[in-house]
Order: C-alpha cells, then structure tokens, then sequence
C-alpha cells in the first residue's frame, strides 16, 4: 500500500494535537469546576466567614438554632440549619451586588419604583387647635385604643420604615402615605405632654418633610401615588393645642430648594437642609441663630446612602455618589453619647468618619443614634438647657444648637428606654430644661410602631 503523501500525515498529526489539546482543556475545565466547588464547600464550613448581618438589606441575618428535643423529633431543627446555611453563606454581599449590577445591564428607566406603596388615607382640612380641655379628652380617648407594647415588642423596631422608594434620574424618593389614625394618637400625645410641661418647660414641635415634597415639582407628584406631605403637615400643626408650639420648616426648605439640602442616595436632609430648619428654630424660640461661616465646614465625599442599599445598589445612583457638608461647631465638639448598653464615652460632635463603609457616613453626625447625647458647651455657664427629642433626621441638626445653648440633651426616642427609665416630662425637670424640641421627619408620623415608641415615652 503506497505511502500517505507528507502533508497528508502532517494534517493527521495537528488534528490529533488539537484533540489532545481540547480534550486536556475539557479536563482542566473539569478540575477547575469541582476545584471551585470543593472550595466553596470548604469556605461554607467556615464558621467565621459567615456574615450575621447583611448592609445590603439591612436586616439580622438567620442565627444557627437552638438544640430542642422537641425540634429534633419535629424536623424543624434541620429546617432552620437549611434556613441559616442559605441566609449567611460566606461573601453573600458580593454574591448580590454582582447580581444586581448583571440585571442593571438589562435596561435602564428615567424613573423606576423599588418596594410596595402602601395606600393612604385621604387627609382632612386642618382642624381648628383644640382648646386645653378638648385636647386632655383627646389624649385620653386616642392612647385607649391600643395599649402602649412593652420593651419586648418594640425592640426589634427598624430605624426607618421607607416603604417605596421611586428613582428618577440619578435621584431617589422616599414615597409617603398619610394615616390618619397614627397621626391622631401622635399629636393627642403631643397634646398630653404639653399639659405636663405647662409653666416648666417651652415645648416646639417639627415635622420634617421629606425630598419627595420638596425637590420634585408638584407637577410631577400629581402622576406620583404620594399623599401631599404640607396637607398633612397643616394636619398635624393643626391638632396642636397651646402647649405645643409648631416650627413651620416646610416652605422655607421649598424656598432653598436649588441648594444642596437632600442627599441624592439617602432618605436624610443635608447639614444644608438642617442648617435651614435651625434657623426656623431659633425664630421661634427667641434667639439669634449662629451664622453658618462661625462653623468649620468639611465635606466627605463617596457617600452611598439608605436608598443606594434599598434599591439593590442602582447603578444610576451608584454613578454619582453624595457628599456630606459637615459644620463643626466653635464653643466645642465634645459629645458624652450613652450606648444601648449603657456604656457612656465622648466623641465628636462632627467626627472623622474618613475610610468607614460607604453608607455609614451619616454617622459623622453626633455619634449616630443612641439613647442619650449630652453635649455642654464651657462658654455659656449660664445658659439655658435644651432637649431634642429626635429620630435620625435631627443628627445633623443638633450641632447648630451648640453655640445657644449651656446643655443640649439629645434624646432618641427609639431607643432611650434602654437606659433610663423615666418618662420625658420628668427628665426634662430633672435636667431643668428651658426648651424642648421634638424633631420628626413626617415618615415616622406614619409609622405606627414609632409613634407608639414616642407614646409610650411621654407615658
């Protein structure tokens, strides 16, 4: 048989070179895959790797259950092993932000919704302020219909309640629905500690609209499933009684409005924003607001705020990240802040939060949210003391008061009753407060669990 020419044998020996070659390239492949997976699995075993809370979400991630007898034999055991093993897999963050960042490549909207909105109830005209005794019936009638929940039920209650989030552009807003009912048992509240604090202590009421009122013009919101947050704010400032004097912030924020006074990727206001509501304050306590150029301004860049995080990490947002304009101020930027644990130790009352994570920037305000803040100010010996009653909206409102008052005692109302045990007319007699100011941005006006949290504190 006559011999195959050369370059015949030639091509044999290159297609079996490229068989060889793909079949050891198919091999590694192989390898590589049950490589990984034998990795993942060994990283999956590694207790310590496990996260216990997720940024992303915001929530307590599965806690690896309690051995019962009873949850053996009833197989629930397993089932919560299952629930955990899923929940706190090593690097799940990362797992999620690549996720989420594979589906923004699928199409981009101007304007996108993020979460349920929940219906509203219509708001009615602003009722006449009621008289004293009208508003002592009131308290009593609408604290009756539901019991004020012990430490127990309400410990677990989340800082902000957002709800929807609408994007729109490279901005994101938090919707607001109105609730009558929790708006009602609010301001009888109100009412109550108004009468408690007659003749003792000056009480202001401020409720705080959001960026969705404020930033996005009302021909916009009319398409918008929102309820119209000055309605309701002329609601609550309406049910007020004498004892409570409202600070009207609404329209001199829509006045600023082209300034830089909402985050972008946050659901709080700029020091900017808080700077605008002080001076409002002090018009209406009766003193001379420090001017913003008495303060040391300085801005953190990179901030990636609460509607980043509820958005699943939006790439619009994400594109053009916050800044934070902070302004410490002069008389001294010591804060004596008392944990939930108790443990008291003095910070900044505008600290350096330079390389934490993106979106816990917020916190270079006085401390971040704890029970109780005091803050003392060596130039004004015999000033007048102040409490602030707040939620996180008045973190970076409460540095501007520095300079105006001897003491300011900043109380968070979610939290205080893990350190003290007394209800707030009585602290405000213990520390001889002049003022109170109670601070409210009008989403936790519809919270029902939050304001149960300021019920149960007024007592």
């Amino acid at each position: 048989m006559p011999e195959a020419p050369f370059s015949d044998r030639k091509a044999r020996a290159a297609a079996r070179k490229r068989e060889k070659r793909l079949k050891q390239g198919a091999l590694l492949t192989v390898a590589a895959f049950f490589l990984l997976l034998f990795m993942l699995a060994f990283c999956s075993l590694l207790f310590f790797l496990r996260p216990s809370y997720s940024e992303l979400e915001k929530r307590e991630l599965a806690k690896f259950p309690k051995f019962s007898l009873s949850a053996l034999v009833s197989g629930s055991f397993f089932d919560d092993i299952n629930t955990w093993f899923a929940d706190t897999f090593p690097f799940r963050e990362g797992f999620l932000s690549v996720n989420t960042r594979i589906r923004s490549l699928y199409g981009l909207s101007s304007a996108t919704v993020h979460g349920e909105v929940a219906a509203a109830d219509d708001i009615p005209d602003a009722p006449p302020a009621p008289t004293e005794s009208a508003a002592s019936a009131a308290d009593e009638a609408a604290l009756a219909e539901e019991a004020v929940p012990s430490e127990e039920e309400t410990v677990d209650l989340p800082t902000q309640d957002l709800g929807a989030v609408l994007v729109v552009g490279d901005a994101a807003y938090e919707y607001y629905n109105f609730v009558q009912s929790t708006a009602d048992k609010y301001t009888a509240a109100l009412n109550k500690l108004g009468g408690q604090l007659a003749g003792k202590t000056q009480a202001y009421e401020m409720v705080i609209p959001t960026g969705m009122d404020i930033m996005l013009p009302e021909s916009f919101r009319k398409n918008v499933n929102t309820s119209d947050q000055k309605k309701a704010i002329e609601y609550l400032y309406g049910s007020l009684g004498s004892g409570i004097t409202p600070v009207d912030v609404y329209q001199p924020l829509q006045a600023e409005k082209d300034d830089y006074i909402y985050f972008r990727t946050d659901h709080h206001w700029t020091a900017k924003g808080a700077y605008i509501a002080y001076r409002q304050y002090a018009q209406a306590a009766g003193f001379e607001p420090t001017p913003l150029s008495d303060f040391t301004e300085a801005v953190i860049g990179g901030f990636l705020g609460s509607f980043y995080t509820d958005t699943g990490m939006n790439g619009a947002l994400a594109a053009h990240p916050d800044e934070i304009y902070t302004y410490r101020p002069a008389d001294t930027n010591d804060i004596e802040i008392t944990e939930n644990s108790g443990a008291s130790m003095t910070v900044g009352i505008v600290q350096d939060v330079t390389g934490w994570n993106q979106s816990a920037l917020y916190s270079t305000f006085i401390g971040g949210d704890n029970p109780l803040s005091v803050i003392r100010n060596p130039n004004l010996p015999e000033g007048k003391t102040c409490v602030v009653v707040k939620e996180s909206f008045g973190n970076a409102f409460v540095p501007f008061l520095t300079g105006n008052y001897r003491e300011v005692y900043v109380v968070d109302y979610r939290y205080f009753n893990k350190v003290r045990s007394e209800k707030l007319a009585a602290f405000c007699e213990s520390v001889g407060a002049d003022d109170l100011l109670i601070m409210n941005n009008i989403s936790a006006t519809r919270s029902d669990g939050l304001m149960q949290r300021m019920i149960s504190l007024i007592g």
